[in-house]
This record gives structure tokens, sequence and C-alpha cells, in this order.
């Protein structure tokens, strides 16, 4: 079991009824029937074959009355006693459109959790822009790579601000490891400000990203 699905499965909330959309081998449902984090879980996804696999593991490891697998394109054929939808393992875009074909599902959820390969900025411009409250932030740094798993609700909140949309709500700085996680982008944007030589609003938007990584940094000490 991967740490991103460890790091998910530990942010659902005890006791209700979970949708993983896009479960591909139900390795997220699995963990959760296992961790007795779940009542039940809705194991969804859009292809066949990943079903398939799904319903061997399910079987393999005793949870077929507790975990229904079902063939369905976002939330289409997810059943409305859902407490819980997990969106993780996708890109932004497949993500959002996953939510706005569903925006008028999405009150009656106490959780919603996303985690997207990249472009997380976007995830949380997204949310702010629809005055959603973002609950928590996970980070998970796994082979060399970092993710960030957002658990949020339709609760009204005021839009976010530059920095939270960049660098992440004060539930993410207090993770451990986000100063490193801080430096990490930082190093990642000289790299590029080395060898970007034009003076222009790209280098100024850089320029600026750094500077709100910089504060952010120095915000968790």
């Amino acid at each position: 079991m991967n740490l991103r699905i460890e790091t998910i499965a530990d942010m659902v909330k005890p006791g209700v009824i979970a949708a993983d959309i896009g479960t591909d081998h139900a390795f997220l449902p699995i963990l959760l029937m296992q961790n007795k984090k779940a009542e039940k879980v809705y194991a969804c996804d859009v292809n066949e074959g990943p079903l398939k696999a799904a319903r061997r593991n399910i079987a393999k490891e005793g949870f077929s009355q507790q975990i229904e697998t079902i063939l369905s394109n976002g939330f289409e054929h997810v059943p409305y006693d859902t407490e819980c939808a997990v969106i993780a393992g996708m890109g932004f875009y497949t993500a959002k459109q996953i939510l706005e074909d569903a925006m008028e599902r999405l009150d009656s959820l106490k959780q919603i959790i996303v985690e997207v390969n990249r472009n997380v900025t976007d995830m949380r411009a997204w949310i702010s822009s629809h005055r959603f409250t973002i609950e928590e932030e996970r980070l998970i740094h796994e082979r060399g790579f970092d993710y960030i798993a957002i658990s949020f609700t339709t609760k009204p909140h005021e839009e976010y601000s530059d920095l939270e949309l960049l660098c992440g709500t004060e539930s993410l700085r207090n993770n451990a490891g986000y100063e490193e996680y801080c430096e990490r982008m930082i190093a990642k944007i000289d790299e590029i400000l080395q060898v970007y030589k034009k003076e222009d609003a790209r280098k100024e938007h850089l320029q600026l990203e750094k500077s709100l990584w910089q504060k952010a940094k120095v915000k968790t000490r």
C-alpha cells in the first residue's frame, strides 16, 4: 500500500459511507474497511477493466459485503447515501469536471477529499472560487515527488489569499516536512530563473511565487 492511499484513508472521517471515484484496484476502499474507518464503501470507476480487478481484490480480502463496485462516470451512478467522496490520483481538469458535473450533490456530502497529480494551486483556486471551506491538507512526499491531499466541504468560507492558494492553508503548513517542501518549491523556481533571461510578466510572476514560498517557509518557524 502506498503512502498516498494510506494518508487519504487516514483523512476520511470515521463511520461514513464513502465513495472512491476512480477506484482503480479498490486499494483505498479495502484499506478503509481494514482500518474500520467506513461503514460501507462504493468503489467506482468509469471502466469495467479496473472494476474486475477491484472485485478480485475485494473478494480476496473478504469485503464483498461491505464494498460495492459501481461502473460510473464520476458521480453519475454513485448512490445518494454517500457521505464522503474521494477523488484521487488523477489530473486537476478531470477532478474539476467530476465535481462540476455533480455540483447539485456536493452539499449533501460531509466531506470531499481531492488529491490531484498536478496543479494543486488550481484545485485550491477552484475550491476558493466557490467559497468552499478547506478543512485539512496533508503533505505526501513519496518517491521524490510531492502530493497534496485536500479535504473540503461546501460550508461557506471567504476566498483564500494568494499565499494560501499557492503554498497551502495553515493546516498544510503544520505538516511535518513542510519547511523542506517550501525549499523544494523555491529550488524549482530558482532553476527556472537561472536560465530565464527575459524581463517580462512571466519572470515577475516567478519572482512573486518565490517570495510567497519564502514567506510561507518563515511562517512554519
